[in-house]
């Protein structure tokens, strides 16, 4: 039996609608997604710590509740890739206009060099925002015992025979984005400009998420 008229135009009706819910659907998924609404992977957490910043105080990591920020391990006097990595980071923050609510946190792996008399004139020659980026050293195994199982990152001593390419220690270059509650949202070659163009949309990301609880 053919449907009637009246049912046919229900019919129609109906199916015009679910296209215009699917549509609506994809489109809120796709402006959430661009809105930076979608959440970030939580890739693990950050355990507690407490070292020593470039002026010389007790920093702790219970400064940082409630700022994103960004971690990286640097040392003064790094021959191989630590300056552009602080450059990579100076490019970041201007990329996100010095956003006061994002931190940026630098640990040192050659802490018993590093000094915060050495950190504060590090900073200070280039020009790095004490008010927004940290410099930190501190006992050597409790900064590379951080590195490796707080940050999942390599670092070690370096050879003797290396030590004229390397410097004293051989490191990750890789920058962690960190949310308000210690956990970590991401990782990113600082190398890789690709990788870069990530770090700042995914900071955008989350600084647009709600706060967890």
């Amino acid at each position: 039996m053919m449907p009637r008229p009246r049912e046919q135009g229900r019919a129609r009706g109906l199916i015009v609608l679910a296209g215009l819910a699917i549509i609506a659907l994809t489109g809120l998924q796709i402006a959430g997604y661009i809105g930076g609404k979608k959440p970030l992977q939580v890739l693990g957490a950050v355990p507690a710590f407490t070292l020593i910043d470039q002026g010389g105080a007790t920093f702790s990591s219970r400064t940082l509740e409630g700022h994103a920020w960004i971690a990286t391990f640097i040392y003064t006097t790094c021959p191989g890739p630590c300056p552009r990595v602080v450059e990579r980071m100076k490019g970041i923050d201007a990329e996100l206009l010095h956003d006061p609510r994002i931190r940026i946190v630098s640990f040192s792996v050659d802490p018993a060099t590093d000094t915060p008399e050495k950190l504060a004139v590090y900073a200070r020659d280039r020009q790095l925002d004490s008010a927004r980026w940290t410099l930190l050293t501190g006992p050597p195994d409790e900064i590379f015992t951080l590195a490796r199982l707080g940050f999942k990152l390599g670092v070690n001593r370096a050879e003797a025979t290396d030590l004229p390419t390397t410097g004293p220690v051989v490191h990750s270059v890789h920058a962690v984005l960190v949310d308000g509650s210690g956990r970590i949202r991401g990782y990113y070659d600082t190398m890789s400009e690709d990788a870069m163009v990530k770090l700042v949309e995914d900071s955008r990301r989350l600084l647009g998420e709600a706060p967890s609880s």
